[in-house]
């Protein structure tokens, strides 16, 4: 008895559809993907919605980071660039005190990057009381960055920390102390 050539013919057919569709797969997304911005601009001066209920004005000129910005209900972070300093921000639905969220911050920074604070536990921010506010700086193997924890009145804990290279983000010190300044909260 032969093989009949009519199926065959049809596997053959469906194997190299098969093969067809697994090469444009794997040539058309990583295409697409290089295609799609990992950055959209945003307006100067207007809030941006980490949470339904907090925002944060971005520093001027700066992008979102679409790959590390995960908007929540009750948590979430917004991640944003400008030139080549990173500046995050992260809402946590935890009640902490100030002293454990700046601890829990400190704590997660020396963790993942290594880094070790410059110079204690950190100061007031922008005129805001010690009670609301804590910022200092930090510095990694890598990298340098500064960092402040917020405490807005509903007892949400917000982490604003930004890393760079040394004078890049001495620079923009002051726009990111304004940015941590910005977060908002319920009334």
């Amino acid at each position: 008895m032969g093989v009949p050539q009519a199926g065959l013919r049809q596997n053959a057919l469906c194997s190299l559809a098969i093969l067809g569709a697994i090469v444009a797969i794997a040539v058309g997304l990583p295409a697409l993907d290089r295609a799609v911005a990992g950055t959209r601009a945003l307006a100067s001066g207007i809030p941006y919605a980490i949470t339904d209920r907090v925002t944060v004005v971005p520093p001027p000129g700066a992008a979102l980071d679409l790959t590390g910005t995960r908007p929540g209900a009750h948590a979430g972070q917004a991640v944003f660039v400008l030139g080549r300093v990173r500046i995050a921000v992260l809402v946590s639905g935890d009640r902490l005190s100030l002293d454990r969220a700046t601890y829990r911050l400190l704590r997660r920074l020396r963790d993942s990057i290594g880094a070790d604070p410059i110079a204690g536990p950190g100061g007031p921010l922008l005129g805001l009381s010690t009670d609301e506010a804590r910022a200092g700086r930090f510095h990694a193997p890598q990298v340098d960055g500064w960092y402040a924890v917020r405490l807005l009145r509903d007892g949400t804990v917000v982490d604003v920390t930004a890393s760079g290279r040394g004078s890049e983000l001495i620079a923009l010190v002051p726009a990111i102390e304004a940015t941590a300044a910005s977060v908002a909260g319920p009334p």
